[in-house]
């Protein structure tokens, strides 16, 4: 992307800069030419009055001018004659009076008034004179010198024609192209389209000495402007210089320069996709494992064989997988060992002995007559029975937002507000506790079908501040809680043993104070936890 606007800057400037110099050489041509063209109108203007002045000294014109009263078609010959030595286009003859003799373009016409007064009169002053006229819709230079016999008789004025063939004459001296113009009237141009020429300048005010840009048709010229030295007009010769062939040229370079930054682009953008492919390949392969990775699949690996940064990412990223794929096992492994949540208190803290103080709500459970159901069964079965009813309970103490502590023998302590409290731990117990019971009754059924002894279970249930913490060795610990609240939750679940409470759950009135919800219970009396003075209410959890 870069490259490309710097090559469009480049483009931009280079275009301006050969602009610029173009018209910069259009002026100064414009101008050197303007100069050649004024000295050749200078020099011409000097033969022109050369020649008169030569040929009011002809002899024989001079004798055949002086019987012109009794001949006149012999001074016309002569006349004539004249004209055809300096190929001019009319020749003129003005007496004294600045009256019109001969017009050899009007051999006929004679004895009216000369149709430039003004030219004899500078004539008379400086001997001769120069100067652009019209003439019945002509541009001519005409020049007025004296014919002299030996003093002036009369005045002598040959004309020459400003047309095309004179426009074309100059171009050669100038290489410019060159248009004679007296208003919108055009006489002489080196340029084909006349009639676009005309519609060019139509109302249009041409300042003298001056560069201006005139469009014909579809080229722009640049032109100057040189007045000419004019009697009853005001003829003009417009210098021009095609500014489209004279940028030609440098548009040839700019398409080349053209050409070959859009081959240097295209084989930027080829060697660019093919950069970015093998950049974004690996790139994506990458984002695709992180993906996999968000979404737990630690087993994923980034398959990239490059010996360089990319590849030592991958590489990186591939150990980063085996990481997590080896943390998560020590989490699932751990998770198994003890409660989920548990294990995630583990993992997100640093593992130091110690404990904090925080009100837990603890739940143990017992089965009842499992001693005789286990005579009654091998090892592995009876193995296979505990597991079953394990994870049966675990699943219901997690259900409701508890962790399972430990498991000892066919007992099973639940806490509920450790690691993580919650507003309702009391009611989460309870619930869980009337859940247990109903889940027994379904395993005991299974059980009773298979021809097996059935089991009780005791539950007791008790809400108090008790220490929770990481306890035992620096090598080896346990996530436990500890003090009074639990061993009376130890004693309630005992004394479901009790034949005259006649019930599965027993749980302390702080349970049942903290407790949100209403549910069906039956005051048992009042305990004493061992060592203690202080009474605990006890009620039996009915549903």
């Amino acid at each position: 992307m870069l490259l490309t606007l710097l090559q469009c800057a480049i483009y931009l400037l280079v275009r301006q800069a050969n602009r610029q110099h173009a018209l910069a050489q259009i002026q100064s041509s414009l101008r050197t030419g303007a100069r050649i063209f004024e000295k050749l109108i200078e020099q011409r203007d000097q033969q022109i009055t050369t020649a008169a002045a030569i040929l009011s000294r002809d002899h024989a014109f001079q004798e055949a001018f002086a019987g012109a009263d009794q001949d006149r078609e012999t001074t016309l010959s002569a006349l004539a004659s004249l004209r055809g030595r300096i190929r001019a286009d009319a020749v003129l003859i003005a007496s004294l009076d600045k009256e019109l003799l001969f017009d050899t373009r009007r051999p006929q016409l004679h004895s009216v008034p000369f149709p430039f007064p003004k030219l004899i009169e500078k004539a008379e002053t400086n001997d001769a004179t120069y100067a652009f006229v019209v003439l019945d819709r002509e541009l001519y230079a005409i020049a007025v010198a004296p014919l002299l016999a030996p003093d002036p008789i009369a005045w002598l004025c040959p004309m020459f024609r400003i047309d095309d063939d004179f426009a074309r004459e100059i171009k050669v001296y100038t290489n410019l192209e060159i248009t004679f113009l007296n208003g919108a009237d055009l006489f002489g141009t080196t340029l084909p389209n006349r009639r676009a020429i005309t519609q060019m300048l139509r109302n249009r005010v041409l300042p003298p000495k001056q560069v201006i840009d005139l469009r014909l048709v579809r080229e722009i010229f640049v032109s100057y402007v040189v007045p000419l030295p004019g009697e009853n007009a005001r003829p003009i010769a417009l210098l021009q210089r095609s500014l489209d062939k004279e940028l030609a040229p440098y548009f040839r370079l700019e398409r080349t320069y053209l050409g070959l930054a859009l081959l240097g682009l295209a084989v930027s953008v080829i060697l660019g996709v093919w950069i970015a492919r093998g950049v974004s390949r690996p790139v994506l392969e990458l984002a695709s494992g992180a993906r996999e990775i968000a979404a737990g699949n630690y087993n994923h690996r980034v398959k990239l064989k490059q010996e360089d940064e990319i590849g030592s990412l991958a590489a990186s990223f591939n150990q980063m997988s085996a990481g997590l794929a080896e943390r998560d096992r020590v989490r699932d492994l751990l998770g198994k060992v003890v409660s989920p949540a548990i294990a995630s208190e583990l993992l997100r803290k640093k593992v130091t002995l110690g404990g904090e103080q925080r009100e837990v709500t603890v739940l143990f459970s017992d089965l009842r007559n499992f001693t005789r159901m286990s005579e009654a069964l091998g090892p592995e079965e009876m193995l296979a029975i505990l597991n079953h009813y394990f994870t049966r309970m675990a699943g219901i103490v997690e259900k409701h937002g508890g962790v399972v502590d430990k498991y000892v023998g066919d007992a099973l302590m639940a806490l509920f507000g450790a690691p993580v409290a919650s507003a309702d731990d009391a009611d989460r117990a309870l619930r869980a506790a009337l859940e247990m019971c109903t889940a027994l009754d379904e395993l005991n059924q299974q059980w009773h079908r298979r021809g097996l002894p059935t089991v009780g279970i005791g539950i007791g249930i008790n809400t108090g501040v008790v220490v929770a913490g990481n306890m035992g060795s620096e090598k080896r610990l346990n996530y436990t809680v500890i003090g009074d609240g639990v061993n009376l939750a130890s004693r309630l679940e005992e004394l479901t043993k009790t034949p005259d409470y006649e019930s599965r759950v027993i749980v302390s009135g702080a349970t049942l104070a903290k407790a949100k919800e209403k549910y069906r219970t039956r005051r048992l009396g009042e305990v004493a936890v061992k060592g203690k003075q202080i009474q605990t209410e006890i009620f039996a959890l009915l549903g």
